[in-house]
């Protein structure tokens, strides 16, 4: 563990308004990737940051207190008012300060690593085998596939690296420190409870990186996690034009001696619902056992319908949609990367542009899977939906370039579930299906579905 960094100097609570002065020990479940000013790298110097953590506890806090206002305008004015920014004074704008102060001291984290490396090709030793070798603890799981945007690039041809694999670090701990008007303090102890538990630190916090852990905000157990549930969000709330929580928050009744064990059998289950074999893809052929079998989700046909390209040994499956991007659902960009020749090339799913015509190049995922860390020192895995607004259109793009879409391009509908129409449909495999999944057609809703049966485990948190 490197040496803490010196604590900050206190704050003066000499204010006109009486002020509350929270702090809290917390240390790293998961791996953290990124969190410094540049975009997926660590800051090797300075890897907590209160900056992140105040954006942090700012979503949060406008997906829990910020459910209760129900236009954009009155959760920006809240929130202004509370963490300062841009608020409205007779209509004229005017910059708020925060009333909470945000600071980290006594941080101590171990050396970053590298978390994967990528090896010669033994056949052809002037170029670099395609996948990389992932370091422990991802090494041997299904971690990787949550963890792609980490694994590194090579160039054009394998011969050479263009971009090396990311940095983690795999334990850190830190004491944060709050400061706030008191009676704010029911609010910011909810959004700090939903962040610790629900969210993380760094990138890709949505797919289980950095998580996080403290004991005075940990659940004793499921039945202390209903109830804190219940306390922390006492009602429930129409479906807002941001991020909430929540419409449904699963768990695996099968708790796990560690946090990494509990982060992979969650990713495991995605992946399996995404890639697994008589699930989101055929068997292998006969003829090459190792090469994966054709996906049965649409995106495949549909971007080979679009850009009119298609390889001779890849015929076209009649009953499969080519006009449909149910994981779209998932969240965006989508990368579709093609192997064979004669495939279309790399291309990019976008959402839709927004109201005002301006593109839109990311949609954050609604659906969060992580480990929980429980008090008396084991984890389980939770799936948890948020209730956000839904991806209703979308843009396909060859670098800067766009293709016009076939209409109606689906993204939820019931023939995307209809096995008479859609025959081995990933959305509708019938030993997990739902009455709501056959009537929306949901990506979101048949993983669900797959991850509440009888054979995954899953089980709803119910209030």
């Amino acid at each position: 563990m490197a040496k803490p960094i010196p604590p900050c100097p206190q704050f003066s609570p000499n204010r006109s308004t009486p002020h509350a002065h929270q702090q809290y020990e917390l240390k790293l479940l998961t791996p953290m990737f990124g969190g410094g000013v540049e975009s997926r790298i660590i800051d090797v110097s300075f890897p907590i940051r209160p900056t992140s953590i105040r954006g942090q506890l700012q979503f949060w806090w406008r997906a829990t207190i910020g459910a209760r206002y129900s236009t954009p305008q009155d959760l920006r004015e809240a929130q202004s008012a509370l963490w300062g920014g841009i608020g409205s004074d007779d209509q004229n704008t005017a910059l708020q300060a925060s009333q909470v102060r945000v600071w980290v001291d006594q941080v101590r984290w171990e050396k970053a690593k590298q978390c994967a490396q990528f090896e010669k090709d033994g056949k052809n030793p002037n170029r670099f085998r395609a996948a990389p070798k992932w370091n422990a603890p991802f090494n041997g799981t299904s971690l990787p596939y949550a963890l792609f945007p980490f694994q590194g690039q090579l160039a054009k041809g394998g011969q050479r690296i263009e971009v090396q694999p990311s940095h983690f670090i795999q334990e850190a701990q830190f004491r944060l420190s709050l400061q706030f008007p008191t009676d704010k303090c029911a609010e910011i102890e909810t959004a700090l409870w939903a962040w610790v538990n629900f969210g993380g630190i760094g990138a890709r916090t949505r797919r289980g990186c950095g998580a996080l852990y403290c004991k005075s905000l940990a659940p004793q157990d499921v039945a202390d996690l209903k109830a804190a549930w219940q306390r922390y969000m006492p009602e429930l709330y129409p479906q807002r034009a941001w991020p909430t929580l929540a419409s449904t928050l699963l768990y695996h009744q099968k708790e796990c001696a560690n946090a990494i064990d509990a982060w992979d059998r969650v990713i495991s289950q995605f992946r399996h619902f995404r890639q697994g074999i008589d699930l989101g893809r055929n068997p292998p052929s006969e003829e090459d056992s190792r090469r994966p079998g054709r996906s049965r989700f649409p995106e495949p046909e549909t971007i080979r319908a679009v850009t009119r390209m298609r390889c001779t040994r890849h015929q076209r499956i009649s009953h499969i949609p080519d006009n449909a991007f149910p994981r779209a659902e998932f969240g965006l960009p989508i990368v579709f990367h093609f192997k064979d020749p004669g495939e279309p090339p790399d291309t990019t799913l976008n959402p839709g542009r927004d109201s005002e015509g301006n593109k839109r190049e990311r949609m954050a995922s609604p659906l969060i899977l992580k480990p929980l860390a429980l008090r008396s020192g084991s984890a389980i895995p939770i799936i948890l939906r948020l209730n956000a607004p839904s991806v209703d259109t979308v843009e396909l793009y060859q670098g800067s370039h766009p293709h016009n879409l076939l209409k109606p391009t689906l993204i939820r509908h019931p023939d995307l579930a209809n096995l008479t129409v859609y025959r081995n449909s990933p959305l509708n495999c019938s030993q997990f299906l739902q009455a709501k999944t056959r009537e929306t057609g949901s990506a979101l809703d048949a993983f669900l579905a797959y991850a509440g049966s009888d054979m995954i485990g899953f089980k709803e948190v119910t209030r």
